[in-house]
């Protein structure tokens, strides 16, 4: 995929195919939402997955076609060593780049405005990132550490 038709995909507005609330995942467990562009009817999926004991760890990634990376956040974990050789701290966002595909990150401050420590917000600002106009509320559930 080309720089380009990236762009464009990243850049469509977009609606949730559901409006229920979002039941933000516990640790361990993850939940795909369904995204469709308005203007072209491209569909995306959308992830977080918490799929570790860290309360504190999560992944957010934007998919089209089932398997192309167009953006994903990493929330706590090792640094993101970038194919010039830098190394990227977490929390880091990578975005698809042609011939890369998701390997290049970036600090995720540099590209989203968001509180780092509250995952549900930065699930919220994830979304407008991804030009999503009908955020639904977000249910946050209680873990115990």
């Amino acid at each position: 995929m080309t720089d380009f038709e990236a762009r464009r995909l990243l850049n469509a507005i977009k609606e949730l195919v559901s409006t229920r609330p979002i039941v933000f995942p516990l640790v361990q467990t993850h939940t795909t939402l369904e995204a469709i562009s308005t203007q072209t009817n491209d569909k995306f999926l959308i992830d977080v997955q918490r799929k570790t004991l860290n309360v504190k760890k999560c992944t957010y990634q934007t998919r089209y076609k089932k398997s192309i990376n167009l953006l994903r956040i990493d929330i706590e974990g090792p640094p993101h060593p970038n194919p010039d050789g830098t190394e990227v701290p977490c929390p880091h966002i990578h975005i698809y780049r042609e011939g890369y595909d998701d390997k290049w990150a970036f600090p995720l401050s540099s590209k989203i405005n968001t509180d780092q420590t509250d995952l549900v917000q930065v699930l919220i600002d994830f979304l407008e990132y991804n030009n999503i106009i009908n955020i639904p509320n977000v249910i946050s559930q209680i873990e115990v550490n």
